[in-house]
């Protein structure tokens, strides 16, 4: 009973964000990248996003993890690079062609 897998990401770790990620038979994990620009709406959209359809194209839940966590650093980077205000979101339209299938 209850999930099989598990990810709980945007774990401040100074100037780190973590993912904790769990899967039934697996030891549990925790992968770090380093933190660029600050807190933004959509990213949990965007990594949810990710992971749903890696799950439903049978990518490997770990590798599904580590993509989403750094496209969703790349589109915070962007959103910097690019000036656009806080509230405006996460920008991954100028990058989401550099988002692998598989």
């Amino acid at each position: 009973m209850g999930p099989e897998k598990i990810v709980i990401t945007g774990i401040v770790q100074g100037n780190f964000i973590a993912n904790f990620v769990y899967e039934k038979g697996r030891s549990p994990r925790l992968f770090r990248t380093h933190k660029v620009g600050n807190d933004r709406f959509g990213t949990g959209d965007v990594f949810a996003s990710i992971i749903a359809a890696d799950a439903v194209n049978g990518v490997p839940f770990e590798r599904s993890v580590k993509k989403a966590s750094n496209f969703v650093k790349r589109c915070v980077a962007a959103s910097v690079e690019l000036n656009i205000p806080k509230t405006d979101g996460v920008c991954f339209e100028e990058i989401i062609h550099t988002l692998k299938v598989n």
